[in-house]
């Protein structure tokens, strides 16, 4: 039985031997275990995982790369870091852009190489290599750089040393989806900065290398990783030279943690204020504590929502007596600038 593929983007349709499909997903499984995060449609019916997962984070994805990487799916060289089974990389694909996917467990490598090669998208590059050797000098720059779901399995330095990699080979858009750390910090040193995040562990230190490689949702080897505090890692993604970084919330993502953030990274020139120039040099000389410390705005804060209320207890004539005569003797604080 034959069955037609369709292609976006710069592809048409693709014939393809719906029980050679259903025969070569088998085998797959056999020799490397279910796919357990991605679902690619193969077409007539067929798909990889059976359901759909990580379908709300996709579109995310998708979305930020359409609105901010300024050029058509087509134009654009996209670089997916740990690119687990395929999802993302087969995504922007068939969409038609030129995509290096890098792997490091040969199980996910050859699912997402099953899903390629029945998708014929020959714009998709697959690698077996291990993240933490990236290099422009081997990978060449591009448009887009995807870090999903991979930053948090690093151990100190390799986390830090990864963020300024992505800086060097991206000319545009880096988008990190992460956990960060919260509770219990401890700092760590790079490149004469401190950087604060909390320890987890991957492995067991007594597992053999052929047991670590088999945890599929876990690091490559490393029995620890670090989970960057959100101050942390914005001071990082400033300190490897990118020019703006903002927080994705939407299309929302219902079930993410509150712990996880989508970040995208913007790779451009640093803008001086003309009218201000001295507070704008010491704008990007600036540096987040690390921990969130900042209050919320005067009328929110208790405080002043139970004085405000109390007020109303007392007489109108009081109150306006009071305010007039508060006025007088503070002239510079009748308001709340911004």
């Amino acid at each position: 039985m034959r069955l037609y593929v369709p292609q976006s983007g710069i592809f048409g349709r693709r014939q393809v031997d719906k029980e050679d499909v259903v025969r070569r997903k088998s085998e797959i499984v056999a020799r490397y275990g279910s796919w357990t995060a991605h679902e690619i449609d193969l077409g007539g019916g067929i798909s990889t995982l059976g359901r759909d997962f990580e379908a709300d984070k996709l579109t995310r994805i998708v979305q930020i790369v359409a609105d901010l990487s300024g050029k058509a799916f087509e134009d654009l060289r996209i670089l997916d870091l740990g690119c687990l089974e395929g999802g993302y990389a087969v995504e922007f694909a068939r969409r038609g852009a030129r995509v290096v996917a890098i792997e490091g467990r040969l199980a996910n490598f050859e699912k997402a190489r099953f899903a390629k090669e029945v998708l014929g998208l020959d714009r998709l590059e697959l690698v077996l290599a291990d993240v933490r050797e990236l290099a422009p000098e081997r990978w060449g720059r591009f448009d887009v750089v995807l870090c999903l779901g991979l930053l948090y399995h690093l151990d100190a330095p390799d986390c830090f040393a990864l963020v300024h990699a992505m800086a060097e080979v991206a000319t545009r858009l880096v988008v990190i989806d992460t956990y960060v750390g919260i509770g219990a910090l401890e700092p760590f040193a790079y490149r004469g900065r401190t950087y604060w995040g909390r320890r987890v562990r991957e492995h067991d230190p007594d597992d053999p290398p052929e047991r670590r490689l088999a945890d599929l949702w876990a690091s490559l080897d490393n029995v620890w990783s670090v989970w960057m505090a959100k101050p942390s890692l914005l001071n990082l993604l400033a300190d490897a030279g990118f020019s703006s970084v903002f927080v994705c919330e939407f299309p929302f993502e219902p079930a993410k943690p509150s712990d996880r953030l989508t970040l995208v990274a913007v790779r451009g020139e640093r803008r001086r204020v003309r009218a201000m120039p001295k507070a704008s040099e010491a704008v990007w000389d600036a540096r987040l504590p690390f921990r969130e410390r900042r209050r919320p705005s005067r009328k929110q804060r208790t405080t002043f929502v139970v004085a405000e209320r109390l007020a109303h207890l007392v007489p109108k004539r009081l109150r306006r007596l009071v305010k007039r005569l508060w006025s007088g003797a503070h002239p510079q604080s009748s308001g709340e600038g911004g």
